[in-house]
Order: structure tokens, then sequence, then C-alpha cells
């Protein structure tokens, strides 16, 4: 621990309030530490109101992570005087100093290795097995996120995650994770999530795979379905395609980050595979899972980018089809290979290739969803959404979002929905 404070706490039912930066790893680690607290009689409240214990679980991806990390810090501070101020994940993994310097008083900053422990301070024990506790619910999701793996040794040149999360690769059991899921499916939830800093990696260090874990899954007894989170295109394997293929249990939906249409800078990022070999794997896994979703990442503006680059992306992203694309903007991390490469892409041309890439994103996805007009698909009801008249909403198995009307009651059912009017991003749908 790098910083340790410990303020006035009171000890008739102190409160505490928790917000989570980042990925899908980091908010089932703020679950965690939100069902540890409960057990030594914290209450959870929203991070909006005043609380004697403020935790913020930061991320640092980008420079636009690391800046809201200090804004959720400073809101904090803001929220209420004395209480005590927690900054732990991978902001403050990889900037303790600066965070130090930036908020004087702060009571923890605490890195990764760490985090997990944070509870011991107030009055909370160690477990042996701390760095895989398992959850019993998932807090605001109807979708509950499981952390299989930690740790990635493949050091894209513009990535800071090896560093702040380790390259190290620690997978959970296969037992444990069964055990999770048991409670986790007990507990109501229909769509267990797997996810991990590095998923495609999942068991390398137990000579196990994520086939192996899936094949576990795919015997549990329940009303429930699987979907896997975001995975290397090179540590994708045959062998999963086709018990993707087969499952009845495990979501035909992949999210297969591709970066990258240009060979040159797939290169200097130190991607692992061509636009050909990228292609190629789609190829593989539609042929196997005609009506799979499949859903990327696409960086603009990384170093050295020329506009005969960017067309590459834009027409390689045109020729694959995703149903949605996660588009954003070269961020320079301290520490990495990318950090020093030149020459840089001026932000106003980053900006407009960012426009340019979602305007074809927008296209992409209501092409892909209109193949599924007058189909019946299974929706996961998630709740009512205010932003489009009051309707349900929720999304079916091959990751389309879908609104319709509907009672309260069918909130985290799976029902069956047919598919009549496809739009930018979602789909309008009726009860069958």
């Amino acid at each position: 621990m790098d910083k340790i404070k410990l303020p006035y706490i009171p000890t008739n039912s102190p409160k505490i309030a928790f917000a989570t930066l980042g990925c899908k790893v980091n908010q089932y680690e703020t679950q965690l530490l939100r069902e540890k607290f409960e057990k030594i009689g914290f209450t959870p409240v929203p991070f909006s109101q005043e609380a004697d214990i403020y935790l913020i679980n930061t991320c640092t991806v980008t420079q636009r992570a690391d800046r809201k990390s200090r804004e959720l810090i400073a809101k904090a501070r803001k929220r209420k005087r004395g209480a005590c101020l927690i900054v732990t994940g991978c902001y403050a993994e990889a900037e303790s100093k600066k965070l130090e310097e930036s908020f004087p008083g702060l009571n923890f900053i605490i890195g990764n290795k760490d985090k997990l422990k944070i509870p011991q301070f107030f009055g909370g024990k160690e477990n042996k097995r701390e760095a895989f506790s398992s959850i019993r619910y998932f807090y605001g999701h109807n979708r509950a996120f499981i952390k299989i793996e930690d740790g990635c040794n493949q050091f894209c040149s513009y990535c800071r995650i090896p560093y702040v999360r380790g390259e190290k690769i620690k997978s959970r059991s296969i037992k444990d994770i069964l055990s999770e899921i048991k409670n986790l499916i007990s507990s109501g939830f229909k769509e267990i999530v797997l996810t991990g800093v590095n998923l495609g990696l999942y068991g390398k260090d137990r000579g196990a795979s994520l086939v192996d874990l899936l094949k576990e899954i795919e015997l549990l007894q329940g009303e429930f379905r699987v979907r896997l989170s975001s995975l290397e295109p090179h540590l994708l394997t045959k062998e999963l395609v086709t018990f993707m293929a087969e499952s009845l249990k495990i979501c035909p939906h992949l999210h297969l980050p591709l970066q990258s249409g240009d060979a040159y800078i797939l290169e200097r990022m130190g991607r692992k595979y061509s636009p050909s070999q990228y292609q190629s794997l789609v190829e593989i896994i539609r042929e196997e899972i005609p009506f799979i979703g499949l859903s990327t990442d696409v960086m603009v503006g990384f170093p050295g980018e020329e506009e005969e680059h960017f067309l590459n992306t834009l027409h390689f992203v045109q020729r694959i089809g995703f149903n949605r694309i996660h588009i954003f903007t070269f961020s320079p991390r301290p520490g990495t290979r990318a950090y020093s490469m030149r020459p840089l892409i001026n932000e106003e041309v980053k900006r407009r290739r960012a426009k340019r890439l979602r305007e074809i994103a927008k296209n992409s996805s209501r092409k892909f969803i209109s193949r599924f007009l007058g189909n019946t698909l299974e929706v996961l009801v998630e709740g009512r959404d205010n932003s489009k008249e009051d309707l349900l909403s929720g999304y079916t198995e091959n990751y389309i979002r879908v609104f319709l009307k509907g009672d309260e009651k069918l909130e985290n059912k799976i029902v069956r929905v047919k598919l009549t009017e496809a739009y930018e991003g979602w789909a309008q749908g009726e009860l069958v």
C-alpha cells in the first residue's frame, strides 16, 4: 500500500460509495469490494450522495480515462468534507506520485495488486484466496461479469495494461468459476459475461483452455446464457469457434479488436496478425456461425498513420461488416513504445477520421440488423429506457440492442422477440 491515513469512520452503519471507470474486469473487482464491505457492516450508497468512504476504481487506458479519474476524485473531495478517499485501479498503479502531488491528503492510493485487500483496513479479514474471491450478485446490472483471468504478456506498442496489470498470467480454477456461476444463477442472473485482462490467455498457466472451461459451463443446469468479452484475434482458436457453433449456452457474438485495417500500422502497433489473417478468421467464423454478431475496436491517428493507411482501415471495416464498432483516437501512454513514436497525427485530423469511421459504423450496424428483420430472436430484457418512449430494452444473443413494448414483469427474463424495424445501432421488436 502506497499511502495510508485512517480517518474517523462511524461505527454505526457507515456508508461507502463506489465509482468505477474502464473495463469489465474493473467493474467485477468493484463488485467484489462492495460485497466485502457489506460483510463488515458498510452500507453502499450512490456516488452522488454523502458517504463516509469514497472508493474510486480508476482506468488509464487513454488520456481521457486519466482525466475522468481525476474528475471523480475532485467531485468526491467536494461532496463530503472529511470523508475517507480511496483511489485504486490502473491509474493509481501507474501514477501514484502524480496523484499524491495533485491531491494531497488522499487517504489511500492503492495499486491493482493490493486492491482487494482494502477492506482489511476497516475490519475485513484476510482470505488466503483473496485474489479470486467470489461474488453473489452484480449491483446495477442484469448481466453479471465474472473475471476468470488476470495479466497480459502481449505488449502492444500503445498499451499500458501489461505494466499496470502485470504480464504474469493468472487463471482461476474451473471449479471456482463454476461455483461463482452457480451462485449468480441462484441469484437470478440470466446472462454471465466471462471477462479477463486478456481473455484468450485463460488457462495458459494451468495447462487448460477457454474451451475446457466452456465445456464444463455447458453442463450446468438452469436458464442462462454465457457471453464472451473481448478476445484477441490471434488467440481465437478453431476449436473455440466450433464449440460456439454447437453450444446451447454460449452467445453467438464475438468482440475481436481490430485496431487498424492497414498492415503497416498493425505492425507498428505490435499486433500479432495482418488484415488478411483477420479477414480469413472472420470468414471461418461466419462459415461456422452464419448469424454471429461481430463487434470490434478501431483506433485512428496512430503515429505514422497517413491518409492511405486510414483509407485501408476504412475500406477494410466496410468489407467485414461489423454490427458494432468502438472507435477511439490514439492516446500516447507514458512508458509504452508508441509514446515516443513519430510522426504524431494532428488532433483535428484524428477527429475527422473518427467521424468518417462512425458513419461507416452506423451503416454497417443497420445493414447487419436488417438481415434479421422478420426473424424471432431471444432477448434478455434489461429494463425500461426513458429515451425511447419508455420502451423496454435488451440484447439479442448475437448482440443486437432491441426496444419493445411490454410490462415490467418481463425485466430480467429471456423472451422471444420478432424484429420489425432496423435502425443505426438498434432494432424495434415485438413480443412473440
